[in-house]
C-alpha cells in the first residue's frame, strides 16, 4: 500500500492495530466493508464519510440492525 496508515480498530471489545490505505471514513467503509447504515466513530465522535482519517486514529463502528430484547 503506497499511502498506508495504521489505525486502531475496535474489534471484540479491544482496539487492534490495522494497516489501511483509506484516507477518509467513506474510503474506509469500502475497504473494510462497513455497512452504509453503520455509525463510524473516530476518536469517540461520529464522523461523516468525508472526514479525513489520520495515522494512529481510534476507530469503532456500530450497526443498529439488532432485533429482539
Amino acid at each position: 500500500m503506497a499511502d498506508s496508515k495504521t489505525i486502531n480498530l475496535l474489534s471484540n471489545g479491544e482496539f487492534t492495530s490495522r494497516d489501511v490505505s483509506a484516507g477518509t471514513v467513506g474510503e474506509l467503509r469500502n475497504e473494510l466493508d462497513i455497512p452504509s447504515t453503520a455509525n463510524v466513530n473516530v476518536g469517540g465522535t461520529v464522523r461523516q464519510n468525508d472526514f479525513d482519517i489520520e495515522d494512529g486514529a481510534y476507530i469503532a463502528y456500530t450497526s443498529n440492525n439488532k432485533v429482539g430484547g
